[in-house]
């Protein structure tokens, strides 16, 4: 578990590479935990992500925002629960799920879950779920590009918004290396 204190504030980015668990506690006023990540699946792969965030504190904010390709049967679970205390007036919270389909691939459970005990706080969630629009391939691949490298354009234009904040709260640009081919 992670306990924020008055005014402290985390940034946790993550590749979900095995089933992970956050547990974040907002205990004082004006904590903020933003958990920014990515989720790559192919084959078999099943994988799953939980995320509870409680603002125990007023004026606290939490961001959680994944952002996944699953390609072949591979299988994801999120499960995002933001519990607002009575007495965290001016809590703002959002959770957001986003992912993109190729193959088989299925998004399995994908619960996001509001508790909100005061009422006056923000607080939001949101998915998408979809497969890879084949008119966007079929363009890509009408200009002279391969179907593998069309829809490595596509993923990485997914994914960039993710990578870019990855990117920029890393020092080394290559800790965190994304591939992530077809087939």
């Amino acid at each position: 578990m992670i306990t924020l204190r008055k005014n402290q504030k985390r940034i946790i980015p993550f590749e979900l590479l095995d089933d992970k668990k956050f547990d974040v506690v907002l205990a004082g006023d004006g904590a903020e935990v933003e958990i920014v990540g990515l989720v790559l699946g192919k084959g078999n792969e099943e994988k799953s992500l939980e995320a509870y965030i409680t603002h125990a504190a007023p004026n606290t904010k939490s961001n959680v925002n994944v952002r996944g390709v699953l390609r072949g049967k591979s299988r994801f679970d999120f499960r995002g629960n933001v519990r607002i205390e009575k007495g965290a007036k001016g809590s703002d919270a959002y959770l957001r799920s986003d992912v993109l389909l190729f193959d088989d691939a299925k998004m399995g459970d994908d619960t996001p879950a509001l508790e909100i005990l005061e009422p006056d706080v923000k607080a939001g969630h949101a998915a998408t779920i979809g497969k890879v629009d084949e008119n966007m391939l079929f363009y890509l691949m009408s200009r002279g590009i391969s179907r593998k490298q069309a829809e490595q354009l596509l993923v990485e234009g997914f994914v960039a918004p993710i990578m870019d904040k990855i990117r920029s709260l890393n020092k080394k640009r290559n800790d965190l290396v994304f591939r992530f081919h077809s087939g």
